[in-house]
C-alpha cells in the first residue's frame, strides 16, 4: 500500500512540473496564440454554439478560415471573393461576434469590413496591403 502511495504521489509531483514548464515554456513562444488547423476551429468558438454557428458561413468556402488567420497575422490581405461574399452574408452581430474576439481585435475587424465591402477579394493579385 505505501509504495502505491508514493507513486501516486509521484506522478503527480511530474504533472505538476510538467504543466509549470508548459507555462514557462509558452512564455518564450512567439505570439500569443496559434492559428488552427484547416477546418479546426479554435476553442472560444467550440465553447459557444452560437459563435460556432456564426463561423459556418465562413468554413464553407474553401480556405477562407485560413486565409482569414493569415491575414490578421500578416496585415496583408489575401481574401478570395467567395471568403468576402460569406463575410458579407453575416448578421452584423455574427460580424462582430467573429472578428472582435480574441485573438482577433476591432481594429481587424473594420479593416476586414473595409477590404469586402471595398470589392477586393477577387484574386490574391489584386489584393492590397491595409
Amino acid at each position: 500500500m505505501k509504495a502505491a502511495q508514493v507513486l501516486v504521489l509521484l506522478l503527480i509531483s511530474l504533472a505538476m512540473l510538467a504543466a509549470h514548464a508548459l507555462r514557462e515554456e509558452a512564455k518564450w513562444l512567439p505570439g500569443k496564440w496559434k492559428r488552427p488547423f484547416p477546418g479546426i476551429l479554435p476553442s472560444p468558438i467550440l465553447l459557444d454554439p452560437e459563435l460556432r454557428e456564426c463561423w459556418n458561413h465562413l468554413r464553407r468556402p474553401e480556405g477562407c478560415v485560413l486565409s482569414i488567420y493569415e491575414s490578421s497575422e500578416s496585415d496583408n490581405f489575401l481574401l478570395s471573393k467567395e471568403c468576402c461574399d460569406g463575410v458579407r452574408t453575416l448578421s452584423d452581430n455574427c460580424f462582430w461576434r467573429i472578428f472582435t474576439t480574441n485573438p482577433f481585435t476591432q481594429k481587424f475587424a473594420q479593416k476586414v469590413d473595409y477590404y469586402c465591402e471595398s470589392g477586393h477579394g477577387a484574386s490574391p493579385a489584386s489584393a492590397p496591403t491595409l
